[in-house]
């Protein structure tokens, strides 16, 4: 049975902020262990580097060069199926510039797939600890979800979409704080998962939905370089 979609199909260019509706089917178990089984490897996004540097996007509206890590992790305390994930400079890899930890849960009822993230707290001591985790997961011994930053409404739902992507987003307005200035902000954090490409649009939100920053023009469109076994 198919299902309307809240926000899908991957757009570069054209709306950096929505993507338009597609059809949504219900996902099965199958389509849930294929998910799991396209997260973990080694990315990176300097082919989507070079195409902005080709078409002369002005330096200030490209997409910072990165290497992505991800690693499926033992932790418990975040549920069965947990990722840890590591972004590095391509330019100056002993530069980690987000770590995150994904856990996923299934809903065979409603037949989506969600996404539980946990984001690192402001903390330079923790986050220079647990750096390199996807080389050494032994650094994450110990970590629970009382370590990180402790933001509700968060969580990323996915459908999977005729093509056979899965595409999420979070709750517009759910992901609630303040931002640094003391402004009462929202994120919206949109993704697209395929076999070989990890895509995401992070924003953060006024309250009237008005961007408060926008931190990249494009999807961030992360290659798959080294899948693991």
């Amino acid at each position: 049975m198919k299902r309307p979609a809240a926000a899908f199909f991957f757009v570069f260019l054209t709306c950096p902020w929505l993507l338009p509706d597609a059809a949504a089917a219900t996902i099965d178990g199958a389509d849930y262990r294929r998910f799991l089984s396209w997260w973990a490897g080694d990315y990176d996004n300097l082919a989507q580097v070079a195409a902005q540097d080709a078409a002369g996007l002005p330096e200030h509206e490209r997409n910072q060069a990165t290497r992505l890590f991800i690693r499926r992790i033992d932790l418990p305390a975040f549920g069965q199926d947990v990722f840890y994930a590591e972004w590095q400079d391509a330019r100056a890899p002993e530069k980690v510039t987000r770590q995150r930890i994904y856990a996923f849960r299934h809903d065979a009822t409603a037949g989506t797939i969600t996404l539980a993230l946990h984001i690192w707290p402001a903390d330079a001591a923790f986050a220079a600890r647990t750096a390199g985790a996807h080389r050494d997961p032994a650094k994450l011994a110990g970590v629970s979800p009382a370590d990180m930053a402790g933001l509700q409404g968060c969580d990323v739902v996915f459908d999977r979409v005729d093509d056979g992507a899965f595409v999420g987003a979070m709750v517009k307005g759910a992901c609630a704080f303040d931002a640094p200035d003391g402004t009462p902000i929202y994120s919206w954090s949109q993704m697209r998962l395929t076999a070989g490409r990890f895509s995401y649009l992070d924003g953060w939100f006024n309250h009237d939905g008005t961007p408060f920053v926008r931190f990249t023009r494009e999807w961030y469109a992360f290659d798959r370089t080294a899948p693991l076994p």
